[in-house]
């Protein structure tokens, strides 16, 4: 039974040893480049056009829409 108890703590130690050496992955995580932080990059929005042309559709044949996931673009202009 001794054998067993320490073969588990051996065991045990060696698992908390091997998950503490690890590096959380926000850490490696690549700095932010100029160019992404300049007005002209793209920026996801909701696609407007889309929406208002579903809930036109779904308003006609007296349905409602409630959107989980709405449609997204990506668009250059503010």
């Amino acid at each position: 039974m001794s054998s067993l108890l320490r073969t588990a703590a051996i065991a045990s130690s060696c698992l908390l040893a091997a998950c503490a050496s690890q590096t959380p992955r926000t850490a490696q995580a690549p700095a932010v480049s100029p160019r992404i932080a300049t007005a002209s990059a793209p920026r996801i929005v909701t696609d407007a056009t889309y929406v208002a042309r579903v809930e036109r559709e779904a308003r006609r044949r007296g349905l409602d829409v409630e959107w989980i996931n709405p449609p997204l673009r990506r668009t250059t202009q503010d």
